[in-house]
């Protein structure tokens, strides 16, 4: 099958995560939901749709024996960015220097069409008497969080091995870091300017907390010393406070991003902040935004090692690698034995407003799916 068609469809289909649009004709996920399980049954796998937010199923397809001796798990969200400010049509495929252009054709309907491409019927064939069960999970949210992959294990998912599809440069992402988002407000008094020591100004004490975020995540990466992942991080990413110039200050809020290393959970990290950030005066209030799970599966795992034959076999290189940003593997991980993050198209272009992916990528990703999975049915 040819992975460019079908980018091509998945592409003109609108999943554009809820919170990030305003338009009912794009928003959410359920048009994919309609146009993958009758492709899925067509090609002989179960179908379910499962999952707790109305309107917005995730889709869980299977194919294999009762009883398998492995289940083979691959998942792909099925949202999307936004759309404001992209050039040309988002929802066109379009063609310019060996590029696919178009909303999702890089995260991550890309790496799914090479996915999709590569059930073909010789690798269908070969499931059939294999004693595999393959699954693939179309997961809804995880532009904002991970809810749909949430929803999957909460209702019971559970795999052997597990290959979370990402536009990782054709690079096998076998551990990643967990985030957590979170604002910090800082209360005062307000007055008016001229007389400033008649108020308590919010903005003034945010140097102090700075100081405190910092400390703590310095702390943290002295506890782990030549980790693969390197060091926690912590970052502000906006601020806002203030009411007017001639105003003293009542309020003042940050949002901060913390990246996790494993071992790392935002129920961990967000009470020791707390305790920290109650010597500022005035007191401070701390809130979660957004949590992701880190996750690391060894490099010798088994899953890494036949993956890596795959892409050798497929004449591309065999690289493995840690990453700083979060997907659904995260939340997966902690459902399956063996986890790795993998696709092509390259993570810078997720997001922007010209995204596309390499057409000679995505036929690579096709290869390389199409290798391991016949290589995966005919070892079992």
């Amino acid at each position: 099958m040819n992975p460019v068609q079908i980018l091509q469809q998945l592409v003109a289909i609108p999943s554009v995560n809820p919170a990030l649009a305003d338009d009912d004709a794009i928003r959410g996920e359920s048009r994919m939901v309609d146009f993958l399980e009758p492709w899925f049954a067509q090609r002989g796998f179960r179908t379910q749709q499962i999952g707790a937010t109305p309107g917005r199923p995730n889709l869980l397809v299977r194919r294999g024996p009762a009883a398998p001796e492995k289940i083979l798990l691959f998942e792909s969200h099925l949202d999307t960015v936004g759309v404001n400010g992209f050039e040309g049509d988002p929802f066109k495929l379009r063609e310019s220097a060996g590029r696919l252009h178009g909303r999702g054709a890089c995260d991550t309907k890309g790496p799914l069409a090479a996915f999709l491409a590569a059930l073909d019927e010789d690798v269908l064939a070969a499931l059939t008497d294999a004693r595999v069960e393959v699954v693939w999970l179309g997961a809804i949210g995880e532009e904002t969080g991970n809810l749909g992959a949430e929803e999957a294990v909460a209702a019971g998912l559970r795999a052997d091995e597990c290959l979370v599809l990402e536009p990782t440069s054709l690079r096998i992402v076998h551990a990643h870091k967990g985030v957590c988002w979170f604002t910090v407000t800082t209360r005062g008094r307000a007055a008016h300017a001229s007389d400033p020591a008649r108020g308590d100004n919010a903005i003034l004490k945010m140097p102090a907390v700075w100081r405190i975020l910092e400390e703590e995540a310095a702390e943290a990466a002295a506890r782990h010393p030549g980790h693969i992942l390197g060091a926690p991080t912590v970052s502000v990413g906006t601020i806002h406070g203030g009411t007017g110039t001639n105003v003293v200050p009542d309020r003042c809020e940050i949002q901060v991003d913390r990246r996790l290393l494993p071992g790392e959970t935002a129920a961990d990290v967000l009470p020791d902040l707390r305790a920290r950030l109650a010597a500022v005066p005035g007191g401070v209030e701390v809130a979660l935004l957004k949590d992701g799970l880190p996750f690391h599966t060894a490099l010798q795992a088994p899953l890494v090692r036949r993956f890596c034959e795959a892409l050798t076999a497929a004449g591309q290189p065999p690289t493995v690698e840690g990453a700083a940003w979060c997907s659904d593997a995260g939340v997966l991980s902690s459902a399956c034995a063996e986890t790795i993050v993998w696709g092509p198209g390259a993570i810078a272009q997720a997001h922007t407003v010209d995204e596309y992916i390499e057409s000679a990528a995505l036929a690579a990703g096709r290869d390389t799916l199409r290798r391991f999975l016949l290589a995966t049915a005919l070892h079992l």
